[in-house]
Parts: C-alpha cells; structure tokens; sequence
C-alpha cells in the first residue's frame, strides 16, 4: 500500500507535465497554423504521445484549443497598478499587454479564435480574456478623477491595442501607447486647427 502510495506521488508530476507540454505544443500549433489545419494527430507527435493520451482528457480539438490559450494567457502576469500615477499604471499594463500579444503570437491565436467565435469553447475564452482586461484597467482608473466615463475610457484603451494587433496585424510601440493613453485620459490638447481654418467641420 506505501509504495502503491509512493508510485503514484511520483507519478503526478509526470502527468503535469504531460498536460503542460500538450498545451505548449497545442498553442504553437495554433500559432502556425490556425484552428482548422491543427490536428489531434500532429500534437500528440510533437508532445511525444498517443492520440488517446489527449482523449482522456479533452473530449475535442476544440476543447485541447481553448485549455492551450487559456494556459497561455494564465502565465502572463497581470501588473499591478502602483497608485502613483494614473498615467504610468496605464502605460505598464497596456506595455505588458501588447508586449505579450506580439511576444507569444497571442495576436495570432486570438485571430484564429475570433474567425471561429460561434464556437462555445472559443466565445467563452475571448470573453473571459476581455473581462480581465477591463476589470485591470477598472482597478487602475477607479476612485480617480478618471473614473468618468470609465468605460468607454477602457473601451478606447482596448480598442486600440486589439485593433492594431489582432484586426490589423500591425505591431503597437509604448510610444503609440502612451499618446492613446493621454488622449484617452484627456491629457492632450488639440492641435492647432488654423491652417485649415475657414474649412468645412474646421
């Protein structure tokens, strides 16, 4: 009975570390190749095991799909906002966000999903991802003079890291960042209009 014990303590690791690697392999599958080429087949080849290993525990492909972006968006840590600066938590969390996205081909990932969102599995994923996001940035802006309008604040903020990244495909530097940062703060004065003054919607 102690070593049965034993064998299967020594065991569990080694099953961790099997479903970690079949959603690393899974992830990168996406990546490379979307929803529909990914196969069953091709992860449990890259992973290093059986089919029916991967049966076991996701019931479909596309089950083993939404655990493997889940997985991913888990290892990348939320920043906590400092409280000194409205401003500067914004910078650091929308900074770590898009550095995410373009650093773990989460962009790409979020694409394939969003182009196969009628699926229950995949809907729940980019809508748990969203309630994240802005429950973060509510902590940032909450009980702050910017507490105004918040949510269409984080609607501005959001909007334009997913639209760069995931809708356009085009890489988002801090400096982009932090003038969206400013102007949807506020912060930013218009431009000065009189070269085109006397102008229609001048």
């Amino acid at each position: 009975m102690a070593l049965a014990t034993h064998e299967k303590r020594r065991g569990r690791p080694i099953e961790i570390r099997l479903s970690d690697k079949l959603l690393d392999v899974t992830f990168a599958e996406l990546a490379e190749k979307g929803v529909d080429a990914t196969t069953i087949a091709a992860i449990a080849k890259a992973a290093g095991t059986s089919k029916q290993a991967i049966y076991r525990r996701y019931r479909t492909k596309e089950q083993l799909a939404a655990a493997a972006v889940r997985h991913r968006i888990a290892q990348v840590a939320a920043v906590a906002p400092l409280r000194s600066s409205v401003a500067d938590d914004l910078r650091r969390y929308l900074g770590h966000l898009a550095e995410a996205f373009q650093s773990t081909a989460l962009a790409s990932v979020f694409r394939a999903l969003l182009a196969r969102r009628q699926n229950r599995e995949f809907a729940a994923v980019l809508e748990n991802a969203e309630v994240e996001q802005r429950f973060a940035l509510r902590q940032i802006l909450i009980a702050t003079p910017f507490e105004a309008d918040m949510d269409t604040r984080i609607d501005l903020l959001l909007g334009f890291i997913y639209y760069r990244l995931v809708f356009a495909d085009t890489e988002v530097t801090q400096a982009e960042i932090d003038r969206a940062i400013l102007l949807a703060l506020g912060l930013v004065a218009p431009r000065d209009p009189s070269p085109l003054s006397g102008q229609p919607g001048t």
